[in-house]
């Protein structure tokens, strides 16, 4: 079996040995004949494995927060812990977004 990735993403695909890219038209751009196949155990579930430009798998971590964030009773919540989370922790400028969307809906009183 020979495994394909997609330089830069998680993508993947397995094809049977005999199968020749030249033959078939050719890789798209992007994609590579990787040294080993997808790996199948992940040191944790805050990633991925990723495919490098020299043919390997490499572990990337998901940015921050590496956990469901969700909201209960009117909070934002870490869904494993169960934990109140500030908005300011959240990536992405999130605090300053939310901020901007309620002036919108609720602006103030005169």
């Amino acid at each position: 079996m020979k495994c394909y990735g997609l330089v830069g993403a998680a993508t993947n695909v397995t094809t049977s040995d005999d199968f020749d890219p030249d033959v078939n038209g050719g890789l798209a751009p992007g994609w590579i004949l990787m040294q080993e196949m997808w790996p199948t155990t992940r040191p944790d579930r805050f990633g991925d494995w990723i495919a490098q430009a020299n043919g390997t798998w490499v572990w990337e971590k998901y940015p921050d927060p590496p956990f469901v964030v969700m909201v209960h009773e009117g909070k934002l919540k870490n869904s494993d812990t169960m934990e109140e989370l500030p908005v300011e922790d959240l990536p992405g400028g999130v605090a300053a977004r939310l901020a901007a969307l309620e002036a919108a809906v609720f602006p103030p009183s005169p």
